[in-house]
């Protein structure tokens, strides 16, 4: 076989290789959402006071949210649940917030809960976006930045760290957070470099927390076998002052809330919520 063949077969098999990996990760990201698809009302969780609203986003998608405005004095919670989920059973964990008087602003992603769309990390941005700047009119309240917290669970963590960089909020509260979402795939995949190959749904907030100038609190476990503490605590070395990092020895992926999770996040909101 002459070089120029050599050359040539080369070629194609480069070409059909790049092809093949586009491929498989075209559909490695349309797998990446699992959310469930129940459908909840805030009444048939006890949820009094919580409405839900539809709202534009900035690309002209219909979106929706969970609502409810604060009491006089207190902040509001605006909150993105994690993968693996829907709004109503995402959200019933917040009702110690609305009971004490809280706002609340939880956003339901596209194609999760009965919603259609697509989910992404752009559009999940652009909602988040959407809900903060109408939150007033949809709350038909009056709430400054000052007094609202961006607060994300797991994979919502990427989507509340991405909103505290673009809009100005009294705090961020991230639990079971990742420094990259493909910090995820390389544990879950014993130890593949996914950080190399994917090019977007990264929420790369370890990136974005050098540039938030809000308090940051960020709680996580140490026996989570989902997100390693590792990227966690890489997240919270890249933060900005002030910051406060809650590690619960006993902590998992899904059972920080009954360590004290919620406890946490009030105490925060109350030491740094400012109605100036």
């Amino acid at each position: 076989m002459s070089v120029q063949n050599i050359l040539i077969l080369l070629g194609a098999l480069l070409v059909l290789g790049l092809a093949g990996t586009y491929i498989a990760f075209h559909f490695f990201y349309i797998s990446i959402y699992q959310f469930h698809q129940t459908v909840t009302t805030p009444e048939e969780i006890g949820f009094d006071g919580v409405k839900v609203v539809e709202f534009v986003s900035e690309d002209g998608e219909k979106v929706a949210a969970w609502v409810k405005a604060p009491d006089p004095g207190k902040p509001v919670l605006f909150y993105f649940m994690g993968n693996w989920s829907a709004i109503g059973p995402a959200a019933e964990r917040l009702k110690t917030f609305t009971e004490d008087g809280y706002g609340l602003a939880a956003l339901v992603y596209r194609r999760s809960s009965g919603m259609g769309g697509t989910p992404s990390e752009e559009n999940f941005a652009a909602d988040a976006r959407s809900l903060y700047d109408q939150y007033n009119d949809l709350a038909e309240t009056d709430v400054p930045a000052t007094m609202r917290f961006s607060y994300g669970y797991s994979l919502g963590s990427g989507v509340a760290a991405r909103l505290a960089e673009d809009r100005e909020v009294g705090g961020l509260i991230l639990a079971a957070a990742f420094g990259r979402f493909c910090d995820y795939f390389t544990g879950r995949y014993r130890g593949l470099p996914f950080c190399y190959f994917m090019w977007k749904e990264r929420y790369d907030s370890i990136d974005r927390i050098t540039k938030i100038n809000a308090p940051f609190l960020l709680v996580h476990g140490e026996k989570d076998i989902a997100i390693n503490v590792s990227s966690a605590d890489r997240l919270f070395q890249a933060a900005i002052e002030p910051k406060k990092y809650v590690r619960y020895q006993d902590g998992t992926h899904l059972n920080l809330h009954a360590l004290g999770l919620m406890d946490e996040m009030k105490d925060f909101m109350t030491d740094n919520a400012s109605s100036n």
